[in-house]
């Protein structure tokens, strides 16, 4: 009788234990170490490295360059917009360093191209797990341009032999703590030839085509995402 009893108020303790406890899981400062943001408009920042390097197509016979990546850097701001439950819709504004480093003609040069981005992002984020995916097109407009002859340690400004827009399309994955800090991984793949067309604006143009393309790694926040 004795054991019963006994049996039975450890098992009333443990069911008032498992009580308060779903009592204190729902109080305002219960903090789990993973849980669904809320899905409200966040604004927030980004920023991180490039490697960037040009993709190349009919340059003239024989100067055929060997083409190797350069480290940029990149960052800005962004709005993060809600699309019901798994979506979301994030346009920003940053700044993207693009260009190349290359082999042309005995001759190592590095092409820097500077722009102004406007990405465009629709992602898919699974569940709570604090995952999510993203793809998008995204517009450049041509802020800068200066080629170093690595050799001769020599820097011209040459804006007006590129384009000033370049368009393309990225994609990448990413993660995102409850607290709003996450990573980024992310390859952009300029559509159109950074060169200028046709000899307009003062530009030699022979034809050959440059295109941009990069991977970025980089740092994203989301402002009042821990709350």
């Amino acid at each position: 009788m004795k054991k019963i009893s006994l049996m039975t108020l450890l098992s009333a303790g443990m069911l008032g234990a498992a009580a308060q406890d779903g009592t204190q899981q729902e109080g305002r400062d219960f903090k789990p170490l993973r849980t669904e943001m809320s899905r409200a408009v966040r604004f927030g920042l980004t920023g991180g490295v490039n490697l960037a390097s040009f993709l190349v197509r009919d340059f003239p016979a024989g100067t055929s360059p060997r083409i190797t990546r350069k480290t940029s850097l990149f960052g800005g701001g962004f709005v993060n917009i809600p699309l019901g439950r798994a979506f979301r819709f994030q346009p920003g504004l940053q700044y993207t360093g693009l260009g190349s480093k290359m082999f042309i003609n005995n001759t190592n040069v590095e092409q820097d191209l500077h722009y102004l981005s406007l990405p465009l992002s629709v992602q898919f984020v699974p569940g709570n797990s604090g995952f999510f995916f993203e793809a998008g097109p995204q517009a450049n407009y041509l802020l800068k341009a200066r080629q170093e002859n690595v050799d001769a340690n020599v820097v011209v400004n040459n804006k007006d032999f590129f384009d000033k827009f370049d368009v393309g399309v990225s994609g990448g994955v990413g993660y995102l703590t409850r607290i709003g800090l996450g990573v980024t991984a992310r390859y952009y793949r300029g559509l159109a030839n950074t060169r200028e067309d046709g000899g307009g604006n003062n530009s030699p143009n022979d034809g050959a085509e440059l295109k941009n393309q990069a991977w970025q790694f980089g740092l994203v926040y989301h402002f009042g995402a821990a709350k």
